[in-house]
């Protein structure tokens, strides 16, 4: 027999005589061969990393104190210097007696953590690969460096509290179709909703936003016009907060959006962002045209008012 085919061994302590017996594999696992020596508490302690020393204590101590079994999981270093991962497990009798046996894992424990280290090297290669591609493709999409596109799925990721490696992949998964069926609203809702889009054949692309913000005496108005995807969505965020702002003592505002084709992923978020700050200040937001669709939903629960009127 040798140690590398042995992996299981069995001691025991007589308390009567103050005596350990070893089984021939537990010497094995120690790199020794059976009868080498006499075993005794202090040889197994010995050979035990110092790290670990004090889990092993603290199960033999236990099984004295109280019969139930316990167990230890630990590093085993042989008389070689070699490490072997180990678990023991003891239990006593009540009278002092311990009876227990030792399981060398060596094997199984290296082949978990190669294939631990596989697999995590594999995804964040896959990571990075998705990552650098979807950079590319909001590049293209925004008119972005690369920087910029790397700042809008990042901030993106946070917000929503999704993985930057499942938000990448939706917009690879939504530019499968091909670049030139692209629009910026698919874009959008990739990057904002919490499942991927569903993404058709064609669409056109939009980019302009124009914002104006006038006061009367009822409330601060902001128009706007044109559309609204995530490279310009701060744009509208900031508009918004300034109206708020200049809302005064009246605590009214109004964001008419008649002007926008339709109120798209980026619009939504922006929207129902506004809608919770409105409702801390204690300030009356009425979103005005469009198509509210979720944005009402927030609306509600703000108290904030939503009308679609044409």
């Amino acid at each position: 027999m040798t140690a590398t085919s042995t992996h299981v061994g069995r001691f025991r302590f007589a308390a009567a005589t103050d005596r350990w017996w070893w089984s021939d594999h537990m010497f094995l696992i120690h790199g020794m061969q059976p009868g080498d020596v006499v075993p005794t508490r202090e040889l197994l302690l010995t050979h035990v990393r110092r790290d670990d020393r004090a889990v092993v204590v603290e199960a033999l101590e236990g099984c004295f104190a109280e019969p139930d079994p316990r167990a230890a999981d630990y590093c085993l270093v042989d008389m070689s210097g070699n490490p072997h991962r180990v678990v023991l497990a003891v239990a006593g009798d009540g009278d002092g007696d311990l009876t227990g046996f030792l399981v060398d894992v060596t094997a199984a424990y290296d082949a978990f953590l190669a294939e631990h280290v596989n697999t995590e090297l594999t995804l964040a290669l896959e990571s990075h690969a998705a990552i650098d591609q979807a950079k590319g493709i909001l590049m293209l999409t925004y008119g972005v460096d690369e920087e910029a596109a790397f700042g809008i799925l990042k901030q993106s990721s946070q917000r929503h509290n999704t993985r930057l490696r499942e938000l990448a992949g939706r917009v690879v998964q939504t530019a499968a179709v091909g670049l030139e069926s692209i629009t910026r609203e698919l874009v959008d809702e990739a990057l904002c909703s919490v499942s991927a889009p569903d993404v058709p054949g064609s669409g056109a692309r939009r980019r302009h936003l124009d914002l104006h913000a006038e006061h009367t005496a009822d409330a601060s108005i902001l128009r706007v016009s044109g559309a609204v995807d995530l490279s310009n969505r701060d744009e509208l965020a900031d508009a918004i907060s300034l109206a708020m702002l200049g809302a005064g003592d009246l605590g009214r505002v109004t964001v008419d959006l008649r002007g926008l084709g339709r109120i798209g992923p980026a619009a939504v978020d922006v929207l129902t962002a506004a809608l919770r700050r409105s409702a801390a200040h204690g300030i009356t937001l009425t979103i005005v045209g469009g198509c509210p669709g979720d944005a009402a939903v927030s609306a509600n629960s703000h108290r904030s008012t939503i009308a679609s009127r044409s």
